[in-house]
């Protein structure tokens, strides 16, 4: 990959034109805000809207940036309305038997429902997650607090009813690796997922999502880009010049490789 090509991937932005979509995870956001001290470097760009600023990817970095008062960032911008930007969510996940009596027991109804029938509901606001589990190859599915619901409030309960099972622990897997999920005897709470326009609506009113409500799919997302923290106190102009200079070295070093194939990155 050539150089300019790299570069034309890549801006320098006032961190206060930002706009995150997610809320922060305190643990995360220290063991984050610790390790770019330690090396001195915003390792990977944040991956934003190009048209509205809206933080893409990036949401704790960007949160790092603004507790250390580093004025500019490194992104990626691209084009959110494009197609090959894909928009899921994760799910939470138990290993343990979560049942109708966990919810019961914090005041919240549930209701058996068929899985398609179940999906509309939660896809239309009806709901706030469909409790969901394997019964000899088969899904048995429960809606959990049945209600109507407008983007705000679905948000919020969400939120209170992971922190109320509190003595239940929770993973989070995508949602396309569901079945995987269930397969395992694991239970998943199903959960809508958000639309492009509600992502950025919402980001730009200042209510971000609870951490891990979106999963974004971005094509060509650069990573390890390791951008000095130092340069980014510059003005912007000087701060891209000495972020190309950089690219330069390394892209004719040899050092650039694009994976066409889905990776693994172990952090």
């Amino acid at each position: 990959m050539l150089l300019k090509d790299i570069m034309s991937k890549l801006s320098i932005v006032e961190v206060s034109s930002l706009y995150p979509h997610e809320q922060t995870i305190e643990v995360n956001l220290k063991r984050l805000q610790e390790a770019m001290f330690n090396l001195g470097q915003l390792v990977d760009p944040l991956v934003t809207d190009r048209k509205t600023g809206v933080v893409l990817d990036g949401n704790h970095r960007l949160a790092v940036l603004k507790n250390i008062e580093i004025p500019n960032a490194v992104v990626q911008p691209v084009d959110y309305s494009d197609d090959s930007i894909g928009l899921g969510t994760w799910l939470p996940v138990s290993q343990n038997h979560l049942s109708e009596g966990d919810f019961e027991r914090i005041g919240e109804k549930t209701e058996p429902v068929d899985f398609e029938a179940g999906k509309k509901a939660v896809d239309s606001l009806q709901a706030i997650f469909m409790m969901v589990r394997d019964s000899n190859g088969k899904k048995q599915c429960t809606l959990v607090s049945p209600d109507s619901y407008d983007l705000v409030s679905m948000t919020e309960k969400q939120k209170s009813l992971i922190s109320s099972l509190s003595n239940i622990p929770f993973e989070y897997y995508s949602d396309d690796r569901m079945d995987i999920q269930l397969n395992k005897g694991r239970t998943v709470l199903f959960r809508r997922s958000y639309k492009k326009d509600e992502v950025v609506k919402e980001a730009l009113a200042g209510r971000p999502f609870p951490p891990k409500s979106t999963r974004h799919t971005i094509p060509d997302r650069i990573i390890r880009l390791n951008m000095r923290l130092g340069w980014l106190l510059e003005d912007k102009d000087a701060a891209y010049s000495l972020l190309e200079e950089m690219l330069k070295h390394r892209v004719y070093a040899g050092n650039v490789r694009r994976y066409p194939e889905p990776v693994i990155v172990i952090y």
